[in-house]
């Protein structure tokens, strides 16, 4: 009697395995693509936002969120908070302090409204008072959202001039005094990348910073020379006078 032995051959499991490695293989692939058409996105938007902003103030004399009485001056801003008046000092905010809570009728707040209102605002907001990031404030494509904030000191070794300091944040939370205690930020080696692309690629140093991304290796947290630590978290700081 001759028994029929059952199993894989050589050949088969040798193209099982080929199957699964071009499976893996595509996955990651697939990643890679998603994370890099994410980076592509946030440098679009950070230099769109750049832009509006400055055609903005040459069109209408004022930062947008510092325009005085909007909602005579821009089409369809008769609601709050795109209606909500700036005090026209050419200053976003100056009053508040680094990192403050964003409220609804800060100018860092009606930044956004007004160059909606405007049509000049690429990325998407709402006409409401929510403060969450995909409604009133814009979300971005690497993760949670973008704001409006300002540094109480040169940014790096350049002085911010048109905007006093206003940078771009994107980050998971539209509050950054909650999330400077709950470090839930987007990944450094996308903020690197984006870094390389738009600026200088040092984490410390330039128009785009990637806080929270730094290497220490002996140089301070705030060195400009600090190298990026891709495993890391952060967030983008991007100063508005840059590009």
């Amino acid at each position: 009697m001759k028994h029929k032995s059952s199993g894989f051959t050589l050949v088969e499991i040798s193209i099982v395995m080929i199957i699964i490695g071009l499976l893996i293989g595509g996955t990651f692939g697939g990643m890679k693509l998603i994370e890099n058409m994410q980076v592509n996105k946030t440098v679009q938007d950070l230099k769109a936002i750049e832009s509006a902003a400055l055609t903005f103030k040459d069109t209408y004399g004022r930062l947008p969120g510092d325009l005085v009485n909007p909602a005579a001056r821009l089409p369809n801003c008769t609601v709050a908070p795109c209606s909500t008046t700036g005090n026209g000092d050419r200053i976003l905010d100056a009053a508040l302090a680094q990192a403050a809570v964003t409220a609804n009728t800060n100018e860092r707040f009606t930044f956004w409204h007004h160059l909606s209102a405007a049509n000049l605002l690429s990325v998407g907001v709402k006409n409401t008072t929510d403060l969450n990031f995909g409604e009133g404030q814009p979300d971005a494509p690497m993760g949670g959202g973008y704001r409006i904030d300002k540094r109480n000191q040169a940014f790096g070794a350049v002085p911010s001039y048109v905007f006093q300091g206003a940078v771009v944040y994107n980050m998971l939370s539209p509050d950054l005094s909650i999330i400077w205690q709950n470090a839930l930020f987007a990944n450094c080696s996308q903020i690197q990348s984006a870094d390389t692309k738009i600026d200088d690629g040092r984490a410390y140093d330039g128009w785009l910073q990637g806080w929270g991304c730094a290497a220490v290796n002996g140089l301070g947290q705030g060195d400009p020379l600090s190298p990026y630590l891709p495993a890391n978290t952060g967030a983008i700081l991007y100063d508005l006078k840059g590009g």
